[in-house]
């Protein structure tokens, strides 16, 4: 399993991204089999891995700069997209697949007004 780390800045600040507690502090983490599965949730959330990467940071292995905005999922249709991560991913339905998901929902919620978002692969 591999750990993807969701990172909002205000801007590619590369001091903040290599410093531990303050990425600790903008990031939502979530846990996944694959790259593949995380390309399947970037696409759901109305984006996708654009062409550049980051210089080397702290304990991450390979980062990810986004082409687009994360769209977070309004609650109505949570239910949906929970139901097409499963079937896209052939994912087990539990409550700790459901809660990382929701969480990571409520990361993009409130995090909105962001400008840069990244994705880290965590030496973990």
């Amino acid at each position: 399993m591999k750990h993807f780390s969701f990172v909002y800045l205000d801007d590619l600040d590369f001091d903040k991204l290599n410093d531990l507690e303050v990425r600790f502090e903008r990031q939502e983490t979530v846990v996944l089999a694959s790259e593949r599965e995380l390309t399947v949730l970037l696409q759901l959330l109305g984006s996708k891995i654009g062409a550049g990467s980051l210089p080397e940071i702290v304990d991450v292995l390979k980062s990810y700069i986004l082409e687009e905005s994360l769209t977070a999922i309004n609650e109505q249709d949570f239910d949906i997209f929970y139901s097409d991560w499963l079937r896209l991913t052939n994912r087990e339905n539990n409550m700790d697949e459901y809660g990382q998901l929701l969480h990571l929902n409520s990361f993009l919620q409130a995090r909105k007004e962001k400008q840069e978002m990244v994705v880290l692969s965590e030496a973990i």
